[in-house]
């Protein structure tokens, strides 16, 4: 009896998480097809008396939407593209191969970890002008790529130190040398944790805002984050157009969510297997 109440009890605390959890995503994608009267003045919970589709429209052409989508689009895959090839490489580099001073690069990696994106905003923006690069997609391309490198070559080494190294020992025998052997057979088992280091970088990339403000000046190379910003207009807000903006920024995450979850879920397990 007493375990039944406290299953119960358990379920029920779960069931008002998921509830707070939900509510704004539920709130979100309800006042995106409503009108600034009903968005201001209705019950939260409320549902639209008329569904207005013309706010995704409003949102996806007048506002720019679709191009600012797909400058997030462009700078994300490519971000992620690099990240995942470098992080991978370095991090097989580092673990699998002894040389002078691995250890002491490892380290020096792992620091641009704690190091704050907010303390490297000037020397960047002073490091990009003097390159001519400043106000292009290369000018928050290459920051990204060197501030989720780090976490990507930590958590890619933390998984190669749990991997026998039998198999690429197969691999040379079998006459593969270091670069088939890394894409042959290492590459193919860093699935798990390639897609946990993807959907971090992903998430980091694509909601990024700081970077983006500071180092992108024309209006038609503005990411998502950035380009949301210019639903405050000077006396009011659209607020049904924003919402409407936001539902179509969101759903690459879910999507990336859906795609990855498995292979994430394999990560958390993948290392212990391997022991």
């Amino acid at each position: 009896m007493l375990n039944k109440t406290r299953n119960t009890a358990i379920y029920i605390l779960m069931i008002i998480i998921a509830v707070l959890q939900l509510f704004p995503l539920y709130w979100l994608v309800v006042s995106a097809f409503k009108d600034n009267s009903e968005i201001i003045g209705g019950a939260v919970w409320a549902l639209p008396t008329k569904w207005r589709l013309d706010n995704f429209t409003e949102a996806w052409v007048s506002a720019k939407v679709s191009q600012y989508f797909f400058n997030s689009v462009t700078v994300t895959l490519v971000t992620l593209f690099f990240v995942l090839l470098f992080a991978s490489m370095m991090a097989y580099a580092l673990t699998r191969m002894k040389f002078k001073y691995n250890g002491v690069i490892l380290f020096i990696l792992l620091m641009g970890v704690m190091v704050p994106i907010h303390a490297t905003l000037i020397p960047l923006f002073m490091i990009l002008k003097n390159l001519g690069i400043l106000s292009s997609r290369l000018s928050i391309i290459l920051p990204y790529i060197a501030v989720n490198l780090p976490i990507g070559v930590y958590m890619l080494s933390a998984f190669l130190r749990t991997m026998p190294k039998e198999l690429e020992e197969a691999a040379f025998m079998d006459g593969c040398g270091v670069v088939k052997s890394f894409f042959k057979v290492v590459l193919p088992l860093l699935k798990p944790p390639l897609a946990s280091v993807a959907i971090f970088v992903f998430l980091a990339v694509w909601n990024e805002l700081l970077m983006a403000a500071t180092f992108i000046q024309k209006q038609e190379l503005r990411t998502l984050p950035l380009g949301l910003m210019n639903f405050s207009g000077q006396y009011s807000i659209s607020w049904g157009p924003l919402a409407a903006a936001m539902v179509i920024s969101t759903l690459p995450i879910l999507l990336a969510y859906v795609l990855f979850s498995d292979q994430m879920e394999k990560s958390f397990t993948a290392g212990a297997i391997l022991k």
